[in-house]
């Protein structure tokens, strides 16, 4: 099992916030646990992989490298574990990811680029934000008339959650259960198959 210090440093790369600013309820023993699934995940994910993970250091991404950028996905999540984790996952799909972590941001990073993809978090931090984020979104498409696969996850189990989603315009809607990593990349997978197939025609 790896060794990760909960510690200030820890904090910052993966939460996005100080030491002195850690809410009373977040639980960073779980936070750790979140962290050592997610390296069990990738593991997982190389052995089977054809073009295995490259070495990134932690909070280190190289943007540097001058490869061709595959479709722009933006990742909008208020943990920053969330994330990390996601931006690691999808760029093994070869997607461009961009990440956000509070729906403002969010919205000035899609007016200024166009996104193939957006996955979202629905409590950002609560329901009303994300409501609020994914129709905002839909209309800078329809503006812009331009298609984004939408897509929500939430850990919440409430049915009509998932039924306002759709009929705000999401394509698609994930709960937060087991292996649900797994479950995004399947999905992720089936539309970028599926455009590339378009393509092909």
């Amino acid at each position: 099992m790896p060794n990760i210090d909960i510690d200030s440093e820890f904090l910052n790369l993966f939460f996005g916030i100080t030491n002195a600013k850690i809410p009373a309820e977040v639980d960073v023993h779980d936070l750790k646990s979140q962290l050592i699934d997610i390296i069990d995940i990738i593991r997982e994910l190389n052995v089977n992989a054809k073009k295995p993970f490259k070495s990134v250091a932690l909070g280190n991404i190289d943007e540097t490298e001058e490869e061709e950028k595959g479709p722009a996905i933006l990742v909008v999540d208020d943990l920053g574990v969330i994330t990390y984790q996601l931006k690691v996952l999808l760029s093994k799909l070869e997607l461009d990811v961009d990440c956000s972590q509070e729906i403002y941001d969010a919205v000035n990073k899609y007016k200024k680029r166009h996104y193939d993809y957006v996955v979202m978090d629905l409590f950002i931090p609560t329901e009303r934000e994300g409501f609020i984020l994914l129709t905002e979104l839909q209309k800078l498409a329809l503006a812009s008339n331009t298609k984004t696969v939408i897509g929500v996850i939430t850990a919440s189990s409430r049915k009509e959650i998932e039924q306002q989603c759709k009929a705000r315009g999401a394509d698609f809607f994930l709960e937060k259960n087991n292996e649900w990593q797994a479950k995004l990349l399947n999905i992720m997978s089936g539309y970028i198959s599926a455009e590339q197939n378009v393509e092909d025609i």
